[in-house]
């Protein structure tokens, strides 16, 4: 009995589950202080009134939750001790730590546990010679959009995340139509293309592309569109370079990535929709062929990575008269990575970069870029290039604004240029007001430099409307919600520059022990 106890006397298990609560707890941290900035710090459960809360310095934060993470590391379990999938591991604690030691400037440590999960950990990328071994799930009818077998289409199936045939996988989110847990995934209605839209229309303006049910009499399966794309709505889209220029490596459009792939089916342009409304003038004909009249850009008309947005919706499959295929619906599959070993490939990247070895973060690049079958290859890397890769290889699994946030901060604090030579001071990158193109943070020149519908001065007109997108550099953190300002009714909140309310002289803690201490002390 006694070789179960360690550290303080608690018992192994004990000291596993409270490793997977400073996990969750860190995880939604590392959110708010990238969101937020400074926000208030809780270490233990609310037993009384309070309304008299400062907030916590991010830096203060980020080496509490680093402090909180060492200890995960080491005592909650690898997944190779653990019988199921979707709970808390060892390996998801040293991911998450990597972004915490990058965050506080450990450039070095942060390298050395990358090295640790890649080399040491069992894990690994999952490559072509792997495909044989998982399911292949195609999408609705293979004579509208056939995909080829391939290790990108494969290793997004949601069938194929959490199996111990998928020793990418370090940590995934659980969702099975038959659980009691599940809430359906409607990712194909929220990132497809309005492709149906009525307002695009062909030689004849007519109604070019629509979503029949299999039982309707206008339906044809080589135009089952439906079901091979989704119901989309554009929620949310892709802008111009994430479509076109990203792909592009070294100076020319990297042929063989299989992330851009239409030949082999994961990635969907627009001119393979073929019009396929009996009685107009195009009818059978792609888009390619006969160019449509697109009333509205900005909804319905991208191309998009079709391997990361298609769910296979068992409810809609199964129903004849459905014309609403929108992703998982109960009886579905929709599991979800969290996080796999790409991306600390591609974290390690940035530690070697921050340390000025760009060659050494090059090869980890290329790790990724050569298992996506990608012939352009980098003998030495920007912080642009990293993120670039980010950007094709994490595309709806990594939360792109808050890991912009923390780049922001790291190349703040090594000094390093970012790919258009400029270089950040940690003191005033995030306090900063202006629409202009120079200045601001990282994330405000990425926005500037690569977002199409960022524009100063002009504007956009769609579907009849006149839209002017810009943002402001004080706009990389969000504003303190109003709400938990007003419910503080005993100290002034702070609030975030270039926001109403802001205020340099309202108390934030420099520590977490302050932050801590002061918890339990009401007035």
């Amino acid at each position: 009995m006694t070789s179960i106890y360690a550290f303080n006397g608690r018992p192994k298990i004990k000291n596993a589950y409270l490793g997977r609560a400073y996990f969750h707890r860190a995880f939604r941290y590392y959110f708010l202080v990238f969101q937020f900035d400074n926000v208030p710090l809780f270490t233990q459960l609310v037993t009384v009134p309070k309304q008299n809360y400062a907030s916590c310095s991010r830096d203060a934060i980020i080496q509490k939750m680093t402090e909180d993470l060492e200890f995960a590391v080491k005592w909650v379990p690898e997944q190779s001790e653990m019988t199921e999938y979707g709970a808390v591991n060892k390996e998801a604690c040293q991911q998450l730590l990597i972004k915490y030691y990058l965050s506080a400037g450990r450039f070095e440590d942060a390298r050395k546990l990358a090295d640790e999960l890649i080399d040491n950990s069992g894990h690994r990328l999952l490559q072509e010679s792997d495909n044989a071994s998982l399911t292949d799930v195609a999408p609705g009818e293979a004579q509208t959009w056939p995909v080829k077998s391939n290790i990108i289409w494969n290793m997004h199936r949601p069938e194929n995340k959490l199996t111990p045939k998928n020793p990418e996988t370090l940590l995934g989110a659980v969702d099975m139509g038959s659980g009691a847990s599940f809430a359906s995934i409607s990712s194909m209605r929220t990132w497809g293309p309005y492709w149906n839209d009525p307002k695009i229309t062909g030689s004849d303006g007519k109604y070019a592309v629509q979503r029949w049910a299999r039982n309707h009499s206008n339906y044809n399966a080589s135009m089952d569109f439906l079901r091979a794309l989704g119901r989309g709505i554009a929620s949310g889209r892709p802008t111009w370079y994430a479509e076109h220029s990203l792909w592009v490596v070294n100076g020319k459009l990297d042929e063989g990535d299989m992330r851009h792939s239409s030949e082999l089916g994961n990635w969907f342009p627009m001119s393979a929709l073929k019009y396929n409304t009996p009685g107009v003038a195009d009818y059978g004909k792609t888009f390619a062929e006969v160019k449509p009249t697109v009333g509205d850009t900005l909804r319905s008309y991208f191309d998009f990575p079709l391997y990361k947005v298609w769910l296979k919706d068992v409810q809609a499959e199964e129903q004849l008269s459905s014309n609403n295929f929108a992703g998982a619906s109960k009886g579905s599959v929709a599991h979800w990575y969290v996080y796999r070993l790409a991306e600390t490939y591609l974290l390690r990247a940035e530690a070697k970069f921050y340390s000025g070895d760009a060659a050494g973060a090059a090869q980890d690049v290329n790790a990724i870029r050569k298992r996506a079958g990608c012939t352009e290859l980098y003998n030495t890397v920007t912080i642009g290039d990293i993120m670039d890769e980010r950007a094709r290889e994490l595309y709806l699994e990594e939360f792109r604004h808050v890991e912009l946030s923390r780049v922001s901060l790291c190349l703040a604090i090594s000094g390093k240029p970012d790919e258009w030579g400029n270089t950040y001071d940690k003191d005033t990158y995030d306090k900063q007001e202006g629409t202009d193109k120079s200045g601001g943070s990282y994330w405000y020149q990425r926005i500037v430099h690569y977002n199409n519908y960022y524009n100063t001065g002009s504007s956009i007109t769609t579907n009849g409307n006149t839209f002017l997108f810009q943002i402001n550099k004080h706009n990389l953190y969000w504003p303190i919600p109003n709400s938990a300002i007003q419910s503080n009714t005993d100290r002034p909140l702070w609030q975030n520059f270039g926001y109403d309310g802001y205020d340099p002289d309202v108390k934030v803690w420099q520590t977490w022990q302050e932050a801590a201490a002061d918890e339990s002390v009401a007035q």
